[in-house]
């Protein structure tokens, strides 16, 4: 295929004996957009998980047991088809040498890798340049729909509320900064929502508190402008690719990332001149205590996913 020996010959161009490349998105979101879906565009393998490892020789195609019929239909004219957990790279991947594998590292995180990886048979090279993109050229556009507000009578609890709750967490464990990339925990602090995925309504988004409780909040511009004025001047908005010029602002401070949602390339950028405190995001902490409305509406909720079961 055209694309198959366009890659290929990227891998050749950038010295690297194969390209890794996954289902998820920058946000590490599952379910992710047609804009968004590399893998798919790749093998043609639409599950919502799942990575490929594209050799100079051969292709593999890695999901759990879910999709491996799935993958086989869809994927196995040119991809071997593997199933996690039964077999992992570091199982499949036989070469006398060490094996120079390129990925994206604005798409991975540094335990997801070792967890795949984690033998001396590899050399993980991180690379600025997505392959995938440089040959997807026909890439579908995506539309940009506004984030939307959730009020506290839907909620049960005020996002000025939430935001000092983690403020007085970070000054209890003396850092500076806290660094969201979760998306699912912006919507939560925030208590906005979004239609970024087809299946969830996420906001795609970042977002950074500090310990005075000011947060600064990166996304597309466009998605925004409905909402912004309804928040207090504590919350300043920048447009999405305006956070790697502000994250390299930071400068010798204590700062707080999630390592299972925070890309290496955030970590990289910001452990150059910062300390770098890496645990889970305290936000999935708070919003695992449910409050009574948030109880009382996933009891409806229920309900209502109950009907829809029973009627399929």
């Amino acid at each position: 295929m055209k694309k198959f020996r366009k890659l290929k010959k990227y891998i050749k161009i950038y010295k690297l004996d194969g390209y890794l490349v996954p289902k998820n998105d920058e946000y590490f979101n599952e379910y992710v957009s047609q804009s968004r879906d590399r893998l798919k565009f790749i093998s043609n393998f639409s599950g919502s998980a799942g990575f490929a490892i594209i050799l100079k020789n051969k292709n593999y195609l890695f999901v759990d047991g879910r999709y491996t019929i799935q993958a086989q239909i869809q994927s196995g004219n040119n991809f071997k088809i593997n199933t996690i957990p039964k077999k992992f790279p570091k199982d499949v991947l036989k070469s006398k040498k060490k094996l120079k594998i390129g990925f994206d590292p604005k798409f991975h995180n540094k335990k997801q890798l070792d967890f795949y990886f984690n033998n001396k048979k590899f050399y993980l090279k991180p690379l600025n340049k997505n392959l995938i993109d440089l040959l997807w050229l026909d890439k579908p556009k995506d539309m940009v729909k506004p984030f939307y507000l959730l009020s506290k009578k839907e909620v049960g609890e005020s996002s000025k509320n939430k935001i000092k709750k983690v403020k007085n967490i970070l000054l209890k464990n003396k850092v500076d900064y806290l660094l969201v990339t979760a998306p699912e925990n912006i919507a939560w602090i925030l208590n906005i929502r979004g239609n970024d995925s087809e299946f969830s309504p996420i906001p795609n988004a970042r977002l950074l508190i500090n310990c005075k409780g000011e947060i600064f909040l990166f996304s597309k511009i466009e998605k925004i402008l409905k909402i912004r004025k309804t928040f207090s001047k504590k919350i300043k908005f920048f447009d999405e690719r305006r956070i790697e010029k502000n994250l390299r602002t930071l400068n010798k401070n204590k700062i707080w990332i999630d390592s299972l949602t925070c890309s290496i390339y955030f970590k990289n950028l910001l452990e150059k001149n910062n300390n770098i405190i890496e645990k889970i995001d305290p936000i999935y902490f708070f919003k695992s205590i449910k409050n009574n409305t948030e109880i009382k509406n996933m009891k409806k909720i229920h309900i209502f996913d109950g009907v829809a079961l029973t009627k399929f």
